[in-house]
């Protein structure tokens, strides 16, 4: 397991916006955590993400407002505990976006999927109409396929559509299939894949 994280936040090294970083300024962090998530592309995009994520929580809470100050206030340290610890990192965040999933009011806020007959994870944190992944998956030979985003629209079945600008842009598009979702329709988006790997595929909740 700890190889996958490992393998992860390498590949996930190569495909990072120039731009991306967490929801904290790096110039101050001062916790062995805190500079890890600084370091490590795949860790910046669940903090950036969990931070959005609070903030839903706080509006949607009403008067159950101060248990999710108090969640977030217990998450810090339990994060800042791992130390440079990636696995630990990763499942720290993975288990406080559980924890505030009780308090948004969006359907399947948070999941975690494992492609089936690959290795690799992907993570979906929906916001309403819009939505967040991350998608590794190890194929033949170890070849991987990582891809992050942000932002891609979410339709009222919750069907997510991501499409680049340019004339051969990079399309994805996750469809919920039952508890699981399938990644179908994808198109040119060889650049984020080594090339025994692939995106496309049912992809099994694990959570």
């Amino acid at each position: 397991m700890r190889k996958l994280f490992t393998m992860a936040a390498l590949a996930l090294l190569a495909f990072a916006p120039a731009s991306a970083n967490p929801s904290f300024d790096c110039s101050k962090a001062k916790t062995a955590a805190e500079k890890t998530v600084c370091e490590v592309p795949d860790l910046q995009w669940s903090d950036r993400q969990l931070a959005r994520f609070y903030k839903m929580a706080l509006k949607d809470s009403g008067y159950s407002r101060a248990g999710v100050v108090q969640s977030q206030r217990a998450f810090l340290p339990r994060r800042d505990a791992c130390g440079t610890d990636i696995e630990c990192l990763d499942n720290a965040y993975k288990m406080q976006f559980k924890a505030l999933s009780n308090s948004v009011k969006v359907g399947a806020p948070f999941g975690t999927y494992k492609p089936e007959g690959m290795g690799g994870e992907m993570w979906i944190v929906r916001f309403g109409y819009d939505a967040a992944f991350k998608i590794l998956t190890v194929g033949g030979g170890g070849h991987t396929c990582t891809f992050e985003t942000d932002s891609a629209p979410q339709g009222g079945k919750g069907v997510i559509r991501y499409t680049e600008n340019g004339a051969n842009a990079c399309r994805i598009t996750i469809a919920p299939d039952g508890d699981d979702v399938m990644v179908v329709q994808t198109k040119n988006c060889s650049d984020y894949c080594g090339m025994r790997a692939t995106l496309d595929g049912l992809y099994k909740r694990t959570n």
